[in-house]
């Protein structure tokens, strides 16, 4: 019967259907029993009770079996909602791979493999093949890395705490610094794909004093000044916004590390407007637009994931960065519309 009930050709059978014919067959059941033989009046009150209970069980048999298909099929939309926000990274994937299919074809479409641009352009459809399963691949290694990370500190924390032996404490301290440049590592590869934005009210020069206070601890010998402006509150994701001025700052201070100068000043003028300047770097013209791009950098051991970071956060609240260097140093300006 459940099979019959999942044909599509029989969904005319509806409850509205089935269940009063059910009934009405059941009442001419009991009157011809009734009238054809001859019970006393206790004998056909039992023999009315018993067809009733036969009619409601043959109807919730017939129920059961037209809805049993559909808790199938919730159960299964279910599971794909669960399962959406997982899938959600590898649909991206293969909406990507699909892309460039596509592009394969069309140059090929075109013959262009036989001119030096066409087979320039396949090499790099290829490359970008290659390179999306590493990209991908490097996001999971990051967030499967972080779990047992955090155990790994708490546990030489845990033993730090416990042993007085000062060389014991001089080797976990030396794990516990490897372990957290892996969690620097994987939280900018876990943030190069975060792209939500959670507004709320808050003070840039907050966030900027914030920044600056936390990088003098580590740079503690750069002389730094902030210069604030009058501000009015900004709407944004104080996070992202933190995370661009930290980005930029940190970079700052990286310059002037042996006792170099950074200046940082906030000023409103239709727009919020957050300068940091340094003497030391210097950045030609040339590179001013290739700097936010991804893996790009000129420093030893460098990422090239920072600034990339800081102006996708920027933009993803209507702004810019802009460059201006000379022989005199480095300013890095961002700029944020205010709405209203």
């Amino acid at each position: 019967m459940t099979t019959f009930f999942k044909d599509p050709k029989n969904l005319r059978y509806r409850l509205s259907t089935v269940v009063p014919g059910v009934a009405f067959l059941t009442s001419i059941l009991t009157a011809v029993t009734m009238t054809s033989l001859k019970m006393s009046l206790g004998q056909y009150y039992a023999w009315l009770v018993a067809l009733a209970v036969f009619s409601g069980l043959s109807s919730l048999a017939i129920i059961f079996a037209m809805t049993s298909p559909l808790k199938d099929l919730i159960t299964k939309a279910e599971g794909l909602v669960r399962v959406d926000k997982v899938r959600s990274d590898r649909g991206l994937m293969i909406e990507v791979y699909q892309l460039i299919e596509k592009l394969m074809e069309l140059a090929k479409e075109r013959e262009m493999e036989n001119s030096t641009d066409g087979a320039r352009m396949i090499e790099g459809i290829e490359r970008l093949d290659y390179l999306l399963p590493l990209g991908y691949m490097s996001l999971m290694v990051a967030h499967e890395v972080r779990n047992p990370l955090n155990t790994i500190t708490g546990m030489n924390e845990l033993l730090k705490a416990k042993t007085q032996d000062p060389q014991f404490q001089k080797y976990i301290q030396v794990s516990l610094d490897a372990a957290k440049k892996i969690d620097v590592f994987t939280k900018d590869l876990l943030d190069f794909t975060d792209d939500e934005v959670n507004m709320e009210d808050f003070d840039i020069n907050g966030v900027v004093a914030e920044s600056m206070k936390g990088l003098s601890y580590e740079f503690n010998q750069v002389v730094c000044d902030f210069e604030k402006g009058n501000l009015p509150t900004f709407s944004g994701d104080r996070n992202k916004i933190y995370q661009a001025i930290n980005n930029i700052l940190k970079n700052a201070f990286e310059y002037e590390r042996d006792g170099g100068y950074v200046k940082v000043a906030t000023a409103f003028d239709r727009s919020m407007l957050i300068s940091i300047y340094n003497r030391s770097s210097r950045v030609e013209q040339a590179i001013v637009q290739t700097i936010f791009k991804p893996f790009f950098t000129k420093k030893k051991g460098g990422r090239g994931i920072g600034l990339f970071i800081a102006m996708r956060n920027v933009k993803m609240h209507g702004g810019n960065i802009d460059v201006t260097s000379s022989d005199s140093g480095t300013i890095f300006t961002i700029t944020l519309p205010v709405a209203g």
